[in-house]
């Protein structure tokens, strides 16, 4: 299973200028893709802070709120009940290993670790700091180039 990174996601439910080929790289793999608690509160937030800057109308946010409530009753999402003491205790490990070197955030740490330990197989971002992490503990990374 692929393990995409929030922002990756947003781009697949609200229109972004890169939608379109963040769409094209979705459709290289195979569903499920799993979606976390931790992406649900990003994308949460993330959605509303778009609001709040006057980017989207609450409407928009609604719909693509049930758009992606719909791909999770399709299927195309698996959502785990991750064992968030593992995820959080390789998290601090990973932080103390990388982030001095690499300047990772916590959230992008949280996300890797959560990925490594839901043994995910393919690990999709556009993060550079993410992206450097993910290699650096031997996940296969699919790498996002925003248009």
């Amino acid at each position: 299973m692929i393990y995409a990174d929030s922002g990756l996601v947003t781009k697949w439910y609200l229109p972004e200028v890169d939608s379109s080929a963040a769409l094209a790289l979705r459709d290289r793999f195979s569903p499920p893709a799993i979606l976390t608690r931790l992406h649900r509160l990003e994308l949460t937030n993330a959605w509303r802070l778009k609001q709040f800057r006057g980017e989207l109308e609450a409407a928009a946010i609604d719909l693509a709120t049930q758009d992606l409530m719909a791909d999770i009753r399709a299927g195309l999402w698996h959502c785990p009940a991750e064992p968030l003491d593992d995820v959080y205790i390789r998290a601090e490990e990973l932080a103390i290993a990388h982030s001095a070197r690499l300047g990772t955030r916590s959230m992008d740490i949280l996300h890797v670790a959560a990925a490594e330990r839901l043994g995910c197989s393919d690990f999709l971002t556009g993060d550079r700091r993410q992206a450097r992490l993910a290699e650096a503990i031997g996940l296969n990374l699919v790498w996002y180039q925003a248009g």
